[in-house]
């Protein structure tokens, strides 16, 4: 599975149900049905990159490229069995075609994400932010994951 650049007739894959910002966006089988899709914005400035894949999209965003870091976004469209791949295709995208030296995102425990594809790819999580968004709900923690490279 390769990444290759957004063009706009891959808008279609850049809205679907999952929380927004997540690290790794899997569908929700919870969905409300009433409840419009998230969506992600197409990319609009230098700070931004926009890869998609059969049925995903990633996206680095608040890309500061003097410190080399970047926020990551994937959303994942059906049930893809290679979830492992996509996350590991993000990460060496990101540390060697964009050259970034450190990646991270927010994760939301309670929409049970795919934390083993994470820490398959180098995530560790980092910090624990309580009541940090609404899902379901109720207030509920967020946490920030992240990844280096090992120069």
């Amino acid at each position: 599975m390769k990444l290759r650049g957004y063009r706009g007739t891959d808008r279609g894959l850049l809205s679907g149900p999952w929380l927004a910002g997540e690290l790794l966006g899997l569908p929700m089988a919870n969905w409300p049905v009433l409840a419009d899709p998230t969506e992600v914005p197409p990319p609009a400035g230098h700070d931004e990159e926009l890869c998609v894949t059969d049925g995903a999209f990633v996206r680095y965003t608040d890309i500061d490229w003097v410190h080399r870091r970047a926020r990551l976004e994937i959303g994942v469209h059906h049930g893809l069995s290679d979830v492992d791949t996509i996350v590991e295709e993000a990460v060496e995208h990101g540390f060697t075609g964009l050259n970034l030296r450190r990646l991270h995102g927010w994760v939301t425990p309670a929409a049970r994400p795919g934390t083993p594809a994470l820490t398959a790819a180098g995530f560790r999580r980092e910090a624990v932010v309580p009541a940090a968004t609404w899902f379901d709900g109720a207030p509920a923690a967020r946490e920030i994951w992240g990844t280096i490279r090992h120069d």
